[in-house]
């Protein structure tokens, strides 16, 4: 069951005319918002067993929330810019073992509020905000807690399960991060990534992405209620580009802003300037974006997990633009 069903009219136009109304790597979709479906009942009832397990001291039932083929936690550093993100728990064993000791000292009088959901297919992400307080367990001194999380979600024999959480996010108020680029094998990666496109290379692009791997467009905004899924696995992207290609041609100039590792995992975030050159005409289209890279090492290579395409610009020297 789709819980955000998209527009078929809209589906159906958008793939049969080859002129696009704006430079864009995806197929515009409708805004993902609905009421509340069988799919996002599930979701909150896996949230719930996070924040259950929390206040009850039960690492077990908080974990029981978490994939256990894959659970990874970022840092957001308290900024929405992810040039402040980095890697804090690889796996969910490093996750299990963060929060078994976290628990045995501390327990957390919670509540949770969701604020958005954006799903679609088997894949989805959740914007959360914890607040309460933080008990110390020797001396049961109360402290103020507050924390805002982005969750990915998955759905696996019909139960949806975390993938992910990016803890202490910033608000939309938040101002840049400094990115730095320490992690040199997954900044050429990324680099690797814009080549491919701009060598029309259908495999090489698609090939940087894991089965599983997601797609956001974040339409230039901090807002995840703007967000929406585009492609929720490699082969839905796949298909796709197999006719985008066919009608346009990229050309990307691209910079590696963030790139940090942990392990076999990674954020990079890029700047980048990309040109479409349509079969249909002589018209080139130029757009300036920001990405968010998530990635993961397999079989020794940098694959790209889940990725926001045109995400909020904070320089001012460099902002992304709507497209010209």
């Amino acid at each position: 069951m789709t819980p955000f069903p998209r527009n078929r009219l809209l589906n159906v136009v958008y793939r049969t005319l080859p002129v696009v109304l704006a430079l864009t790597l995806l197929v515009p979709v409708d805004s993902a918002q609905a009421a509340e479906t069988a799919e996002t009942i599930l979701i909150r009832q896996a949230l719930d067993k996070d924040r259950t397990g929390r206040r009850r001291g039960d690492a077990e039932l908080a974990l029981s929330a978490y994939d256990e083929e894959r659970f990874v936690v970022y840092d957001g550093g308290g900024s929405i810019d992810a040039r402040g993100w980095s890697v804090l728990h690889g796996s969910r064993d490093a996750a299990a073992l963060a929060l078994e000791a976290d628990l045995a000292a501390h327990r957390y009088d919670i509540k949770r509020e969701v604020i958005f959901m954006g799903v679609w297919k088997n894949k989805a992400f959740v914007t959360t905000v914890d607040s309460g307080a933080v008990i110390d367990g020797a001396t049961g001194a109360r402290s103020p807690y507050s924390d805002r999380r982005l969750w990915t979600f998955r759905k696996l024999d019909e139960k949806w399960l975390a993938t992910g959480a990016i803890v202490a996010l910033g608000d939309t108020a938040d101002g840049p991060a400094s990115g730095k680029v320490e992690a040199n094998d997954v900044a050429s990666a990324v680099q690797a990534h814009a080549a491919e496109w701009s060598d029309d290379s259908h495999s090489g692009v698609v090939g940087g992405f894991t089965e599983d791997a997601v797609i956001v467009d974040s339409y230039f905004s901090t807002n995840p209620a703007l967000w929406l899924i585009v492609f929720s696995d490699r082969e839905e992207f796949d298909e796709w580009l197999d006719d985008r290609l066919k009608n346009v041609g990229y050309s990307i100039e691209s910079t590696v802003l963030h790139a940090v590792s942990s392990g076999d995992e990674a954020v990079a975030v890029t700047r980048q300037r990309i040109t479409a050159t349509y079969a249909s005409g002589e018209a080139k289209l130029v757009e300036d974006r920001y990405n968010t890279w998530l990635l993961t090492r397999s079989g020794g290579s940098w694959l790209v997990d889940w990725a926001w395409w045109k995400t909020k610009p904070y320089d001012n020297a460099s902002e992304a633009t709507s497209p010209r």
